[in-house]
């Protein structure tokens, strides 16, 4: 019979999974506010989002409420011994000694140092590394730092703040939180930068005449334009004044002893994670201790088994612990302003991100640890962010592999660049051809330096009309209506909330840039950029899928006035000036989309505060129709351009060389439309390869690459390219709106595990 294992746990802070169980009120909205007290961005109902989310709010609640609960909790109390102060460790090769200041002490098979940032068994720990290789722990004992001080406590009055608010000063070098509890309890926080980053054994502490002074300084700091923080100070009952320290261990374990919570891995407080990643690292060390008992047939385990066991805790936890670190220090500075980076970002960053504190959270507690021992809540399998070990902080691609992966991309912008540099001969006039001249009076667009050396669609187009055959006419209408299904997928990216503060949301950018350079070399650039920066990671929460809808209603709209509108026009009017100017029209359509499009879309309302917690699919009809129409067009000039083409499809679209100088206008608008029709397609085709990559290795595309790939040559030929990726970025929308990654757990993934689980038995 295996004898049952002993854990000795030194410190009785936070280390269970109970939290759910203290919340007193939730934090149900945010404020982010500058130096005056003036809102920087609109209310945050941050409750609600993370409802939505997981299941569960935003709470904040006292330490000691929480503590309280944990105990309460316990079903054998008389294992928990108060009023003790481990003073020394002895390890022996059959278990592990902890001696009490008292004198009392304790055997067991292991040692958990939860006893906080100052740990006396993380220092026993060091002491006994020493004795065996001094090298090993030597950079972790001056890892604790100390760049902020800050004064917290508890204020018996709120000033008349509301209840469930969570009000944030964003200021030079320095911060201001309040949180109005149940009672009208408040709980404040000021963080302030000291002059210089502070090691071990130097982090200074504090006396009541320092905290005095601290708080009388800092008395006029804005929680509101009407509050200030003297205004709250005043009513506290507890309060205290430290150095915000932070520290990301390397040796978490070593031999029977294991550190926990801010023992291993300490944080500022700004995000409010440092008792969250206390309970997770208990549970992942809960996790790894049942593994080795279950383990265990007979006897007692071997030191050996006990250093695998602990060892593999860190493992599973360090890198999501240090991707907490660099997110609560990330949000201390940001708040505290401490760079124009941060600055820049606090003013303009936070209004675009929205739910940038959500975010965070999510990120967090997305991937957390749970305990494999115990089913999981199934209150956090029905929200639009289900628990996923796979995903969250710790577990992001990063973007410097995805652009390595992504190289093709920058191959094709290359290729297209060194085809951009063909020439047209005028041997009439013994010269280059000015691919901008027209005949409407008009002066040609000299939009980013427009020049005959470069693939220019809009200007070729106009020189080509005016010596235009039936294939060159075909050929340019297929690139044409091409574009326009492309636009329309651009500008739905451009307002998907997971692509905010990305390239990707100034469409108009690329199409000016498509405009005077080729669209064979902005695509690419800007498939390259999207592929990069939005992994399949960006969809775990439904919500982030979801796009701003009046702006997405405003798209079809818009490219049906300045895109296809001023087209149709140059085609069908018979009179040649009236076609041209048409033409000299449309070609600044990157500039009239945009600002067709912020003028239609105030016919409606914002609503996307609210679709993002109560509708995050409310979009996708509107997405079907706006794709829908597009590539409805580009198959129908598709369908004419095989019905009716003077010359086989494979002259008509295949450049046939790659000749850089040309003696006839019909040669070189085939050149260059040719190769960006070509590199525009390859460009497109390629992201959604790379999309469906990425979905099936999330296990969210169950189709086989031959599937996939038939299916989109058949679509190619019988529908054109357009109709083809349209109905792909469609699919592509089910998927990211519909699948869950394959680790996720929802109701549908845990039933199926179950069912696995009692065919085994």
């Amino acid at each position: 019979m295996p004898t049952p294992l002993k854990v000795v746990i030194a410190g009785g802070g936070i280390a269970g999974l109970t939290l759910a169980n203290a919340l007193e009120e939730p934090i149900q909205w945010i404020y982010d506010r500058d130096s005056a007290g003036k809102l920087m961005t609109k209310p945050n109902g941050v409750s609600q989002l993370m409802q939505s989310r997981s299941g569960y709010g935003f709470a904040f609640s006292d330490r000691q409420d929480i503590l309280q609960v944990l105990y309460d909790n316990l079903k054998d109390k008389s294992k928990i011994l108060v009023g003790k102060k481990l003073s020394l460790v002895r390890q022996q090769r059959n278990g592990i000694t902890v001696v009490c200041e008292d004198g009392s002490s304790y055997t067991g098979d292991i040692l958990a140092g939860a006893d906080g940032v100052n740990s006396k068994a993380r220092s026993e720990m060091w002491r006994l590394a020493d004795e065996q290789d001094p090298e090993l722990v030597k950079a972790d004992k001056n890892s604790l730092e100390c760049s902020y001080q800050c004064l917290y406590g508890i204020a018996s009055s709120s000033a008349g703040l509301t209840i469930g608010d969570l009000h944030i000063g964003y200021n030079k070098d320095c911060s201001l939180l309040t949180i109005v509890g149940k009672d009208d309890r408040d709980y404040y926080f000021v963080f302030e930068k000291m002059d210089k980053t502070y090691k071990l054994p130097h982090i200074p502490t504090y006396t009541e005449a320092d905290k005095a002074e601290f708080a009388e300084r800092h008395g006029n700091m804005k929680a509101t334009e009407s509050v200030q923080f003297k205004d709250i100070h005043k009513h506290s009952v507890s309060s205290t004044l430290v150095g915000v320290e932070t520290a990301s261990y390397k040796i978490w374990t070593w031999g029977r002893i294991a550190c926990v919570g801010d023992a291993s891995h300490k944080m500022t407080p700004n995000a409010g994670f440092g008792g969250n990643a206390a309970m997770e690292s208990a549970a992942a060390l809960a996790n790894s201790i049942k593994k080795l008992a279950d383990q265990i047939k007979e006897g007692r385990p071997t030191e050996d088994q006990i250093v695998a066991c602990l060892q593999g805790y860190q493992k599973k936890r360090e890198i999501r612990a240090k991707a907490a670190i660099d997110a609560s220090t990330l949000l201390t500075r940001v708040q505290a302003l401490a760079t124009w980076g941060h600055a820049l970002f606090a003013k303009y960053g936070l209004t675009i991100l929205g739910d940038f504190l959500e975010n965070l959270g999510s990120n967090m507690a997305v991937g957390a640890t749970l305990l494999d021992y115990l089913p999981p809540p199934e209150v956090f399998l029905k929200g639009a962010l289900p628990f996923n070990p796979e995903q969250g902080d710790g577990h992001k691609e990063s973007f410097f592999r995805r652009a390595l992966v992504a190289l093709p991309f920058l191959g094709l912008f290359v290729y297209a660049i060194s085809l951009a540099n063909a020439n047209f001969v005028d041997t009439e006039n013994r010269g280059l051809f000015d691919v901008t001249r027209n005949g409407t009076g008009l002066p040609p667009a000299a939009l980013g330096g427009q020049s005959n050396r470069f693939a220019m669609l809009s200007d070729v187009y106009i020189a080509a009309s005016e010596n235009t055959d039936l294939a060159t006419s075909f050929r340019t209408a297929t690139l044409l209506a091409y574009f326009g299904v492309i636009l329309a997928i651009w500008s739905i990216e451009a307002v998907r909330r997971c692509n905010a503060l990305m390239p990707v949301q100034l469409p108009s950018l690329f199409a000016f840039f498509a405009q005077s350079k080729g669209v064979g070399i902005s695509a690419p650039l800007y498939y390259f950029l999207h592929w990069v920066m939005t992994p399949i990671d960006s969809f775990k929460a439904t919500d982030m899928r979801l796009t701003r809808l009046n702006y997405t209603r405003a798209i079809l709209p818009s490219l049906l006035m300045v895109y296809y509108l001023p087209l149709l026009q140059s085609y069908f009017l018979p009179n040649k000036l009236q076609s041209q100017t048409w033409l000299q029209i449309w070609r600044y359509f990157p500039i009239w989309h945009s600002l067709a499009q912020w003028a239609i879309s105030k016919f409606w309302n914002d609503t996307i505060d609210k679709d993002k917690i109560s509708a995050p699919k409310r979009d996708v009809f509107t997405i079907r129709y706006t794709i829908a129409v597009p590539a409805l067009m580009s198959t129908f000039v598709w369908l004419c351009t095989v019905l009716y083409k003077p010359v086989s499809l494979y002259h008509l679209f295949i450049p046939q060389h790659l000749a850089q100088n040309f003696t006839d206008v019909q040669s070189f608008s085939a050149h260059v439309v040719q190769w960006n029709l070509l590199l525009f397609i390859a460009s497109t085709y390629l992201w959604l390869f790379y999309f469906a990559w990425d979905a099936k290795s999330a296990g969210m595309l169950e189709k086989s690459w031959f599937e996939l790939i038939f299916s989109m040559a058949l679509l190619t030929v019988v529908i054109g390219p357009g109709g083809a990726v349209g109905l792909a970025y469609l699919y592509r929308e089910y998927i990211i709106t519909e699948k869950r990654h394959r680790a996720a757990l929802t109701v549908e993934s845990v039933g199926r595990g179950a069912a696995v689980m009692n065919d085994r038995k």
